[in-house]
C-alpha cells in the first residue's frame, strides 16, 4: 500500500499474514523491512528524483516477489490523473454493498493508473460496535484491514489519501479521556493501516497531536503540478457531535473547522498560486446532503436559517465565511460525498 508522495520519494506500508522480513528496492534505493503478522510496516523510499514514474518490488525471504510502481510529484504544466471515491460502506452489505461490484469498480480505477486516489469518507464505518462490547481494538483494526484488502489493488500503484467521515467515529465528540473510546481507536486504525501525510516540507496540515492517537493526519494539503489539494474535516474540530453521530442534535453554529484549521485553509488557499485548486470535505458542514443546500448558511456562508448574517456573531476574528474564502481564493471545485446538489465555488 502506497502513500503520501513527494517529489522526491512514497511511503510503502506492508501487512503481511505472517511475521518475516523483505528486501525493497526502486531504481538504485534498497531498503531492508522487517515485519509483524498482522501489523503494518512503513518504509519511506526517498532520494528519488521528481516527474517520473519507477517500479518498485518487495522481496520477502520467503514466498513470491511484489512489484508495483508510483510517480513523483509532476512539475508544473505536466499532465496527470487523479481517482476519486468514497461512501463505499462495506458494513451495509446487501443494502447498499455488493462485494463484486465494488471491487469491478476498484479494479476499473486500478487499471487508469491515477497518480493517487481520494477515498471521500464513510468507508470504515463504526456505527454497529458503539455503546456495544464490540467497541475493541481488534474489532476497529478488523474493519480498517478489510477494507485495507478491497483497495489494494489500487494501492500498490496509486498512494491513497483518507477524508473523515461522519460514520467513521473518528470525533473530538467521542473523546472521554480514555484509549478505549471510537475517536481514539478509530484515529489509531486510521494512521496504522494507511500512511497518511503529517506536515514536511511537501505537505501542510494538522501538527496537533490528540492524547493516546499522536498526530491525527486529518485535514493536509499539497501541490501536484499545477494543482492544489486540501483535504478537511470537521469532526475532530467540533465538541459537540456532528450529524448526529451520539444520536442527539447540535446547534448547527458548533460545526465547525475550529479557529487553527480555518487559518491553516484560508493561509493554504490565498497563498498558493497554483492553477487549479480542489478542496475534498465528506459533507458540506459536516452533515446534510449536496452543497447548494448548505453553501450560504453558517460558517460556510454566514447566514442562519432565517437568512440574517449572524457570522461576525458566531465566527469572531475570521475573516469570511468558507464559502467566500473559496471564491476569493479560486478554488476550482469543492467534492462532497454527499448525494444531491454540487456546488463548485
Amino acid at each position: 500500500m502506497l502513500g503520501r508522495p513527494t517529489d522526491q520519494g512514497v511511503t510503502v506500508s506492508v501487512l503481511s499474514p505472517t511475521t518475516g522480513s523483505a528486501v525493497l528496492t526502486s531504481g538504485t534505493v534498497e531498503r531492508q523491512v522487517t515485519f509483524t503478522a498482522g501489523v503494518p510496516t512503513e518504509v519511506d523510499l526517498t532520494g528519488l528524483a521528481p516527474a517520473q514514474t519507477y517500479t518498485y518490488t518487495l522481496t520477502p525471504t520467503t514466498g513470491a516477489p511484489i512489484s508495483g510502481s508510483f510517480r513523483t510529484a509532476p512539475a508544473s504544466g505536466q499532465a496527470f490523473t487523479f481517482t476519486v471515491q468514497g461512501d463505499s460502506h462495506p458494513e451495509r452489505a446487501g443494502k447498499m454493498f455488493d462485494a463484486a461490484l465494488y471491487r469491478q469498480t476498484l479494479g476499473t480505477i486500478a487499471g487508469l493508473k491515477p497518480d493517487f486516489h481520494v477515498m471521500m469518507g464513510d468507508d470504515f464505518s463504526l456505527d454497529r460496535f458503539l455503546n456495544t462490547p464490540n467497541l475493541t481494538p481488534a474489532n476497529v483494526n478488523g474493519v480498517y484491514a478489510a477494507q485495507r484488502a478491497f483497495v489494494s489493488d489500487v494501492g500498490r500503484t496509486a498512494p491513497l489519501f483518507l477524508v473523515n467521515g461522519n460514520h467513521e467515529q473518528a470525533s473530538f465528540a467521542f473523546l472521554d479521556g480514555t484509549p478505549n473510546n471510537a475517536a481514539v481507536l478509530a484515529g489509531r486504525a486510521r494512521t496504522t493501516y494507511f500512511p497518511l501525510p503529517a506536515p514536511n516540507a511537501f505537505y501542510s496540515g494538522n501538527g496537533t497531536p490528540i492524547d493516546h492517537v499522536g498526530l491525527l493526519r486529518d485535514y493536509y494539503a499539497w501541490t501536484w503540478g499545477d494543482a492544489l489539494f486540501a483535504v478537511i474535516d470537521p469532526y475532530w474540530h467540533s465538541k459537540t457531535e456532528v450529524d448526529g453521530q451520539k444520536g442527539g442534535k447540535s446547534d448547527p453554529w458548533d460545526i465547525t473547522l475550529g479557529d487553527e484549521q480555518y487559518r491553516w485553509l484560508s493561509q493554504t488557499l490565498l497563498n498558493s498560486r497554483a492553477k487549479y485548486k480542489f478542496v475534498f470535505a465528506h459533507h458540506v458542514q459536516g452533515t446534510g446532503r449536496g452543497g447548494v443546500e448548505l453553501a450560504d448558511l453558517y460558517e460556510w456562508g454566514g447566514q442562519d436559517r432565517n437568512g440574517q448574517d449572524t457570522f461576525a456573531q458566531h465566527r469572531p476574528g475570521w475573516a469570511m465565511p468558507i464559502h467566500q474564502l473559496f471564491v476569493k481564493s479560486g478554488v476550482s471545485v469543492t467534492t462532497t460525498c454527499s448525494p444531491g446538489r454540487r456546488r463548485a465555488a
